[in-house]
């Protein structure tokens, strides 16, 4: 299941509340050969458990999933045995079998008939040999080496404690590189050996529950983790490449679901927001490019309105988080189970909120409008550069004005800008044209990083979100049914009280947050 814990650094207690049966530290346990020999070293591997002794007509094993009750009901049948089973790590359970079966503790990656290198042959070709020359059975087991196990395990441990949103496993022609996203910035790290590449990608796949004989097309996957006592959820890509399978996974703590008062919005922008989400109902849409943070402002507000006296149900893709008190789907195209299939069944579900993952086409947009319309509060994300340009968007989309107009409550644009490191921040004089065409007062200072441990040495640590929050009413409304250009809807947002984010992003410069750089940077992206 998704929300199942690869034992990583998990207590014997965890794994006992969780399974309800007894937990067996393997490390400390002395194996008997007798009862191992009832059993082919090949089915213990791939069934993950190892028998440990026997009592009379009963049989104790230690088993990674003691839930697992077809391979409880095989060992029953083979043995002729009752079966009374324990949990353990995987990665003890496979250290014990090394032991045993003497296997060798570095990963030996077997090569193909005449090829020594994968360099030697041309590209696609010399990878398409090595991958198809490894059986599916031999991929476990390299697989689940302790070497590969470990370094695998450590890779995700470091990038969770050093604040990483994705880890990047690259295959190239000189070997494997490895890289973590943290605030927004892909940073190397030390990559193993190639000869580790098939083990590595095998082994993530294995935790993700994918079909690792399969690597000629992408697949996705998820699987959690209990990292220094934080549950962590990992959602993994895979996608083939001249050289290998290239991996994505992107990393989302459960317990670090940010309020709306951590999202960064001033006061204004804030109260604003807060009167837009107490509505009834209405279309709230937050828009901004892929990693502007859409989703995490998404899941603060339904944070903040949730109670038990609300129905309030999702379609998302995929869920990345749980909440209590909210009923979350998750769209499943393959099955045909689409936002738009999705949001019409759930209209029949007595919503009184509605939260959709994104706004693809103007079916989804129109179905959405009109459940508005019919007392829904609906939120959902779309692809556009600012606030005023969304009204824009959704007429060109083929949605009529006046359905727009009656139907939207309001717009969250947003970017998300790098913090200056508390550590290593100081204050600095800008150049006087700088602060003439900003329209800034003389000595107006500015403030930057200068780099020191805590923050890599980059002068950030952490982001965090610009925001431009436009509140319909009865003035835009009305400006709204004429089909107007975006710079007519701007400019009287504006006149009503609406920062636009360049000027949300020049106020957190002025204040110490982030750099001149940062903002300078989104703002082009608006262009």
């Amino acid at each position: 299941m998704a929300d199942e814990q690869t034992p990583i650094e998990e207590s014997g207690s965890v794994l006992e509340q969780r399974y309800g049966v007894p937990f067996i530290d393997l490390t400390s346990f002395k194996l008997d050969s007798e009862v191992l020999q009832l059993f082919p070293e090949d089915f213990l591997r791939k069934n993950k458990l190892i028998p440990l002794f026997r009592s009379g007509n009963s049989l104790a094993v230690a088993m990674v999933d003691p839930g697992d009750i077809f391979t409880i009901d095989e060992v029953r049948r083979m043995t002729g045995m009752e079966v009374e089973p324990m949990v353990c790590r995987e990665i003890d359970l496979y250290q014990a079998l090394n032991q045993y079966y003497t296997a060798p503790t570095e990963v030996d990656v077997p090569e193909e008939p005449e090829v020594t290198s994968l360099d030697d042959l041309p590209q696609e070709e010399g990878v398409a040999a090595a991958e198809q020359g490894v059986e599916p059975r031999k991929l476990e087991e390299l697989a689940s080496e302790a070497p590969v196990v470990r370094w695998v395990n450590q890779m995700i441990i470091r990038a969770v404690r050093e604040r990483a949103s994705d880890i990047h496993i690259e295959p190239t022609r000189e070997g494997l590189r490895v890289r973590f996203r943290i605030d927004g910035i892909l940073h190397p790290i030390v990559s193993p050996k190639k000869a580790l590449q098939l083990a590595v990608v095998s082994r993530i796949k294995i935790m993700s529950r994918m079909n690792i004989a399969e690597k000629r097309v992408p697949q996705d996957g998820r699987y959690g983790a209990i990292v220094d006592g934080r549950e962590i959820d990992f959602r993994v890509s895979t996608f083939p490449t001249t050289y290998g399978e290239k991996v994505v996974m992107r990393i989302l703590d459960r317990m670090r679901l940010l309020s709306l008062d951590e999202l960064g919005l001033v006061e204004e922008s804030y109260e604003t927001l807060r009167e837009m989400i107490a509505k009834p109902h209405g279309v709230i849409l937050i828009t901004g490019p892929t990693g502007s943070g859409k989703s995490t402002t998404l899941y603060a507000i339904l944070n903040e309105i949730r109670s038990t006296d609300k129905n309030i149900i999702t379609i998302e893709d995929p869920v990345e988080y749980d909440i209590d008190d909210i009923c979350q789907s998750q769209v499943n195209e393959r099955a045909g189970y689409t936002y738009l299939v999705g949001l019409r069944h759930i209209l029949r579900q007595d919503p009184d909120v509605i939260m959709i993952g994104e706004i693809r086409d103007a079916e989804t947009a129109g179905v959405a409008i009109r459940a508005a319309l019919t007392g829904q509060l609906v939120f959902s994300t779309i692809h556009t550069n600012d606030a005023p340009g969304t009204v824009t968007r959704l007429i060109d989309m083929g949605i009529e004005p006046f359905l727009v107009a009656s139907g939207l409550e309001g717009v969250v644009a947003q970017r998300l800008v790098r913090r200056i490191c508390p550590k290593c921040k100081a204050p600095y004089d800008p150049p006087a044209k700088m602060l003439e065409e900003f329209e800034l007062p003389p000595g107006t200072k500015f403030y930057k990083g200068n780099g020191c441990e805590h923050c890599r040495n980059t002068g950030y640590r952490g982001r965090i979100g610009i925001f431009e929050v436009m509140k319909l009413n009865d003035r835009i409304r009305e400006l709204v049914v004429t089909r107007p250009p975006t710079s007519a809807i701007r400019a009287l947002a504006r006149e009503f009280g609406m920062k636009t984010l360049w000027e949300d992003g020049i106020r957190k410069v002025r204040n110490g947050v982030t750099t001149i750089e940062e903002v300078m940077d989104e703002a082009e992206k608006v262009e």
